[in-house]
Protein backbone atom coordinates (compact mmCIF):
# COMPACT_ATOMS: atom_id res chain seq x y z
CA UNK A 1 0.00 0.00 0.00
CA UNK A 2 2.79 2.53 0.76
CA UNK A 3 4.56 1.77 -2.72
CA UNK A 4 1.26 2.78 -4.54
CA UNK A 5 1.11 6.15 -1.88
CA UNK A 6 4.27 6.98 -2.89
CA UNK A 7 4.15 6.02 -6.69
CA UNK A 8 0.68 8.52 -6.49
CA UNK A 9 2.66 10.97 -5.20
CA UNK A 10 5.61 10.55 -7.36
CA UNK A 11 2.81 10.95 -10.27
CA UNK A 12 1.11 13.60 -8.89
CA UNK A 13 4.91 16.03 -8.81
CA UNK A 14 5.72 14.61 -12.15
CA UNK A 15 2.56 16.32 -13.90
CA UNK A 16 3.61 18.95 -16.14
CA UNK A 17 1.63 22.77 -15.09
CA UNK A 18 1.08 20.45 -11.52
CA UNK A 19 0.04 23.24 -9.05
CA UNK A 20 0.83 22.64 -5.69
CA UNK A 21 1.59 18.60 -6.45
CA UNK A 22 3.04 17.73 -3.47
CA UNK A 23 0.49 19.29 -1.48
CA UNK A 24 -2.36 17.07 -3.24
CA UNK A 25 0.21 13.94 -3.37
CA UNK A 26 0.28 14.71 0.46
CA UNK A 27 -3.39 14.87 1.07
CA UNK A 28 -4.03 11.73 -1.38
CA UNK A 29 -1.52 10.08 1.05
CA UNK A 30 -3.05 10.87 4.18
CA UNK A 31 -6.55 9.74 2.80
CA UNK A 32 -5.19 6.29 1.66
CA UNK A 33 -3.97 5.89 5.43
CA UNK A 34 -7.25 6.99 6.82
CA UNK A 35 -9.42 3.98 7.87
CA UNK A 36 -12.44 6.16 7.17
CA UNK A 37 -11.94 6.43 3.65
CA UNK A 38 -11.54 2.77 3.71
CA UNK A 39 -14.90 2.11 5.22
CA UNK A 40 -16.47 4.21 3.10
CA UNK A 41 -14.99 3.00 -0.10
CA UNK A 42 -16.59 -0.63 1.40
CA UNK A 43 -19.46 1.38 1.87
CA UNK A 44 -19.82 2.54 -1.79
CA UNK A 45 -19.70 -0.91 -2.69
CA UNK A 46 -21.95 -2.36 -0.39
CA UNK A 47 -24.72 0.54 -1.46
CA UNK A 48 -24.12 -0.16 -5.29
CA UNK A 49 -24.85 -3.70 -5.02
CA UNK A 50 -27.95 -3.10 -2.40
CA UNK A 51 -29.07 -0.33 -5.48
CA UNK A 52 -28.82 -3.20 -7.91
CA UNK A 53 -30.67 -5.70 -5.50
CA UNK A 54 -33.13 -3.19 -4.72
CA UNK A 55 -34.29 -2.67 -8.45
CA UNK A 56 -33.92 -5.93 -9.05
CA UNK A 57 -36.19 -6.85 -6.22
CA UNK A 58 -38.58 -3.79 -6.58
CA UNK A 59 -39.70 -5.05 -10.49
CA UNK A 60 -40.83 -8.28 -8.52
CA UNK A 61 -42.45 -7.03 -5.16
CA UNK A 62 -44.23 -3.88 -4.33
CA UNK A 63 -42.16 -1.65 -2.00
CA UNK A 64 -44.09 -2.45 1.17
CA UNK A 65 -42.71 -6.01 0.90
CA UNK A 66 -39.39 -4.88 -0.42
CA UNK A 67 -39.16 -2.83 3.10
CA UNK A 68 -39.98 -5.41 5.10
CA UNK A 69 -37.84 -8.11 3.41
CA UNK A 70 -34.87 -5.34 3.69
CA UNK A 71 -35.05 -5.38 7.32
CA UNK A 72 -35.50 -9.23 7.42
CA UNK A 73 -32.29 -9.53 5.52
CA UNK A 74 -30.37 -6.71 8.32
CA UNK A 75 -31.12 -8.92 10.85
CA UNK A 76 -28.72 -11.44 10.37
CA UNK A 77 -25.88 -8.32 10.84
CA UNK A 78 -27.72 -7.27 13.61
CA UNK A 79 -27.41 -10.46 15.37
CA UNK A 80 -24.03 -10.52 14.88
CA UNK A 81 -23.09 -7.41 15.75
CA UNK A 82 -25.32 -7.91 18.92
CA UNK A 83 -22.96 -11.41 19.40
CA UNK A 84 -19.94 -9.87 19.01
CA UNK A 85 -20.62 -7.40 21.79
CA UNK A 86 -21.87 -9.90 24.14
CA UNK A 87 -25.42 -8.65 24.03
CA UNK A 88 -24.45 -5.28 25.85
CA UNK A 89 -26.88 -2.62 24.50
CA UNK A 90 -26.03 0.67 25.25
CA UNK A 91 -27.09 3.04 27.95
CA UNK A 92 -27.08 6.69 26.06
CA UNK A 93 -30.79 7.75 25.66
CA UNK A 94 -29.86 10.35 23.43
CA UNK A 95 -27.58 7.71 21.28
CA UNK A 96 -30.39 5.57 21.46
CA UNK A 97 -33.32 8.08 20.24
CA UNK A 98 -31.11 9.23 17.17
CA UNK A 99 -30.35 5.53 16.47
CA UNK A 100 -33.59 4.57 16.40
CA UNK A 101 -34.47 8.25 14.35
CA UNK A 102 -32.15 7.64 12.27
CA UNK A 103 -33.34 3.90 11.48
CA UNK A 104 -37.41 5.49 10.80
CA UNK A 105 -35.67 7.97 8.18
CA UNK A 106 -33.89 5.04 6.70
CA UNK A 107 -36.81 3.15 6.58
CA UNK A 108 -39.15 5.77 5.02
CA UNK A 109 -36.49 6.40 2.33
CA UNK A 110 -35.46 2.76 1.84
CA UNK A 111 -39.63 2.97 0.86
CA UNK A 112 -39.72 5.80 -1.32
CA UNK A 113 -36.58 4.40 -3.27
CA UNK A 114 -38.36 1.01 -3.47
CA UNK A 115 -41.24 2.64 -4.81
CA UNK A 116 -39.17 4.78 -7.43
CA UNK A 117 -37.50 1.45 -8.92
CA UNK A 118 -41.13 -0.43 -8.83
CA UNK A 119 -41.80 2.51 -11.41
CA UNK A 120 -39.57 0.52 -13.84
CA UNK A 121 -38.05 4.06 -14.40
CA UNK A 122 -34.27 4.29 -15.64
CA UNK A 123 -32.61 3.38 -12.41
CA UNK A 124 -29.58 5.04 -13.25
CA UNK A 125 -31.39 8.44 -13.20
CA UNK A 126 -32.95 7.59 -9.52
CA UNK A 127 -30.19 6.21 -8.32
CA UNK A 128 -28.44 9.22 -9.34
CA UNK A 129 -31.23 11.64 -7.79
CA UNK A 130 -31.61 9.79 -4.41
CA UNK A 131 -27.68 9.85 -3.90
CA UNK A 132 -27.90 14.15 -4.12
CA UNK A 133 -29.20 13.17 -0.19
CA UNK A 134 -25.54 14.76 1.13
CA UNK A 135 -26.89 18.01 -0.71
CA UNK A 136 -29.58 18.14 2.59
CA UNK A 137 -26.56 16.58 4.61
CA UNK A 138 -24.50 19.34 3.85
CA UNK A 139 -27.37 21.77 4.87
CA UNK A 140 -28.13 20.51 7.55
CA UNK A 141 -24.43 20.33 8.77
CA UNK A 142 -23.65 23.85 8.04
CA UNK A 143 -26.94 25.40 9.63
CA UNK A 144 -27.14 22.59 12.96
CA UNK A 145 -24.28 21.76 13.41
CA UNK A 146 -22.20 24.87 12.29
CA UNK A 147 -19.68 23.18 10.17
CA UNK A 148 -17.49 24.99 7.50
CA UNK A 149 -18.38 24.87 3.91
CA UNK A 150 -15.97 26.37 1.43
CA UNK A 151 -15.82 26.72 -2.32
CA UNK A 152 -14.60 23.54 -3.10
CA UNK A 153 -17.30 21.72 -1.19
CA UNK A 154 -19.83 24.14 -3.44
CA UNK A 155 -18.38 23.32 -6.84
CA UNK A 156 -18.58 19.97 -5.70
CA UNK A 157 -22.41 19.81 -4.90
CA UNK A 158 -22.76 21.78 -8.56
CA UNK A 159 -21.02 18.88 -10.00
CA UNK A 160 -23.50 16.52 -8.21
CA UNK A 161 -26.39 18.16 -9.44
CA UNK A 162 -25.12 18.51 -13.02
CA UNK A 163 -24.76 14.76 -13.54
CA UNK A 164 -28.07 14.24 -12.77
CA UNK A 165 -28.82 16.43 -15.00
CA UNK A 166 -26.33 14.38 -17.45
CA UNK A 167 -27.64 11.13 -16.66
CA UNK A 168 -31.36 12.42 -17.29
CA UNK A 169 -31.03 13.28 -20.88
Amino acid sequence: MQDRISLLGKFVRSCPGSVGGSFLAMVIGETLKARWFWYSVLCVFCWGGWALAAKFGSREVPPETMQFLFTVGAMPVCIALLIARRFKLEKSPKGIFYAVLNGVLSSVGSLALFAAYHTNGNTSLITSLTALYPMITVLLAVTILRERFGVIQAVGLGFAAVAVVIFSQ
